[in-house]
């Protein structure tokens, strides 16, 4: 069988590598545009050279499968012969194909984004071009663009390394996505004590340079010197090759099955290139995370080898660390879900993560949203002083994906109070958090108490 991967990012690479694990006769052939198989997550430590690009890529993994590496674009995928083009005049036959195109980082269209000193976060190439330009410039100030994940990682590394660094953002809030605002109130107040200047409800209205990045002028007038200006403002799924090709493209991206196949069984994609399926409302989301990929690339191997593995809707757990603050969230944000129409209850409270007498105990919140209706969970967020605490998320993830919902008592028969008064709230969400870890197990669920 010949399967032909085109892209070796977090679904490409992995998905090549299961292959040729479980059945090492595939005739697989790999082509990809990048340069390299990068651990993206590493770009931000790359920058002020806490990691390297040579730590951080795989390459070596990828050879040591016995698969053919071509690095060349893909510019023409023609579905009835089955044949994929590339840049350099090769045409690679296949049985089957793999779609791991990735996305495509959003540049917005203002004037000067294409200056000298404007850079996008991508690739490994990304990463070293920044950190030899703050070498260069960082004395000149930076801005960042984009106040998510990524954005605020870059923003907190090179503030840290004691350049000035100032971060626009259009929305009210940092980590609007992940976050509400009182959660993420916490954060913002914590970059800002170490040294970031917080630009928000704000446009980057054009970046300011004859040949090379000078500033930034906002929306609002005001002219911000800088040196080196980094978009962060997230990505688009890169669907071209699947569009010229005739696939059907969604909202977010590429339409496919819950086996990850495209309209066309023999082509599967997955992702930052497709579209998902949200756990909690039903409706295709972005999924631009690397969990997702990677498992989305493994499935995509094994149900290329004939198993019938289905890709779950997602939940989109994320989490990151800032400096000392760490930040996860998981589901809908109580905001999100009153848009999507939900009545909600929230749990939310503030506690240590060791016996009160230790010196060393750290600060930790967590905020649990429910739907009122169902009585099932549907998001939480932590907020954390210590990184320990941020596995929270995945307890609640957990509680999501089994249905969680208020308690009964097994031995008194007692039900919990559907009145959802606020305090009984909070209460439920201290229990859920103590008591889930352990709850699946069969004996002890029965024992003691079952979610309904």
């Amino acid at each position: 069988m010949k399967v032909v991967v085109i892209g070796c990012g977090g679904t490409g690479g992995p998905c090549s590598m299961m292959l040729k694990k479980l059945d090492p006769s595939v005739d697989l052939t790999l082509i990809r545009e990048e340069e390299n198989f990068l651990t993206r997550c590493a770009i931000p430590y790359i920058v002020v050279e806490d990691a390297t690009v040579e730590a951080s890529i795989k390459d070596d993994r990828i050879h040591k499968v016995g698969l053919k590496v071509v690095d060349s674009k893909a510019v023409k995928v023609d579905r009835e012969r089955k044949t994929v083009t590339t840049a350099d005049g090769g045409v690679y036959p296949y049985d089957k194909l793999v779609l791991a195109t990735g996305g495509i980082p959003i540049k917005p269209p203002m004037p000067g984004v294409d200056l000298e000193g404007v850079f996008t976060v991508r690739t490994s190439r990304d990463a070293v071009n920044i950190l030899n330009r703050l070498k260069e410039k960082g004395d000149r100030g930076v801005v960042v663009i984009g106040a998510g994940a990524i954005g605020l990682e870059m923003a907190s590394l090179i503030a840290r390394d004691g350049i000035k660094v100032t971060v626009v953002e259009a929305l009210d809030r940092i980590l609007a996505v992940s976050l509400d605002a009182d959660m993420s109130k916490e954060v913002e107040e914590y970059l800002s004590s170490k040294g970031i200047d917080f630009r928000l409800n704000q446009m980057a209205k054009r970046i300011l340079g004859e040949k090379e990045v000078e500033g930034v002028e906002l929306s609002d007038g005001t002219r911000i010197e800088a040196g080196t200006v980094i978009l962060a403002v997230g990505v688009r799924a890169n669907t071209e090759l699947a569009s010229d090709c005739g696939l059907e493209i969604g909202k977010f991206g590429v339409k496919v099955n819950k086996y990850l196949q495209t309209s066309d069984p023999d082509i599967y994609a997955g992702g930052d290139l497709i579209e998902y399926e949200s756990l909690i409302t039903g409706e295709k989301i972005p999924g631009q995370i690397r969990p997702n990929a990677v498992i989305g690339g493994r499935i995509i191997a094994k149900n290329i080898l004939g198993y019938k593995i289905e890709f779950p809707p997602l939940l989109n757990n994320f989490a990151t660390k800032l400096l000392d603050k760490s930040v996860a969230g998981v589901g809908l944000t109580e905001e999100a879900a009153k848009r999507a129409g939900i009545d909600v209850a929230v749990g939310k409270f503030t506690t240590v993560n060791k016996h009160l007498m230790m010196k060393d105990k750290k600060s930790y919140t967590v905020k649990l949203i429910f739907d009122r209706r169902s009585k099932q969970i549907i998001g939480g967020q932590v907020v954390s002083d210590t990184d320990s605490m941020v596995k929270v998320i995945d307890v609640i993830a957990l509680a999501k994906d089994a249905g969680s919902r208020p308690l009964i008592s097994q031995r008194s028969g007692q039900r919990a109070s559907q009145s959802y008064h606020p305090s009984r709230v909070q209460n439920q969400s201290r229990w859920l958090l103590r008591r889930y870890s352990w709850i699946f197990i069969p004996a002890r669920q029965n024992e003691m108490v079952e979610f309904l």
